[in-house]
């Protein structure tokens, strides 16, 4: 039977793997420079599934990727809805929008 430490500790090791240091790294760069969050990604062969799902199992990444994406979000968008993210805006806010609509 496994326990839920180790299931824990395996998750986050695998997240760590799958996208180390040196590429989280690399995406934060390319996203403070004004790339969209799905170009960036594919500039380093990820993909923005495995962008988000790496941010919500290693806060301290989450933490600064939604800094990161409110950041360089466009003003002139409505933020907090649908719209904005049809837009292609990622920030937070707009993620949200579509999870409470789903």
């Amino acid at each position: 039977m496994s326990h839920p430490i180790d299931d824990t500790e395996q998750l986050i090791a695998n997240a760590e793997a799958q996208m180390p240091p040196s590429t989280r790294s690399r995406l934060i760069a390319k996203l403070r420079m004004g790339r969209h969050i799905d170009d960036a990604a594919a500039e380093l062969d990820i993909r923005p599934k495995q962008v988000f799902s790496t941010a919500r199992i290693l806060t301290p990444f989450g933490d600064q990727l939604d800094a990161t994406l409110t950041e360089q979000r466009d003003p002139a968008l409505p933020h907090g809805t649908v719209t904005g993210y049809n837009k292609r805006c990622r920030c937070p806010e707009c993620r949200s929008a579509l999870q409470q609509r789903v």
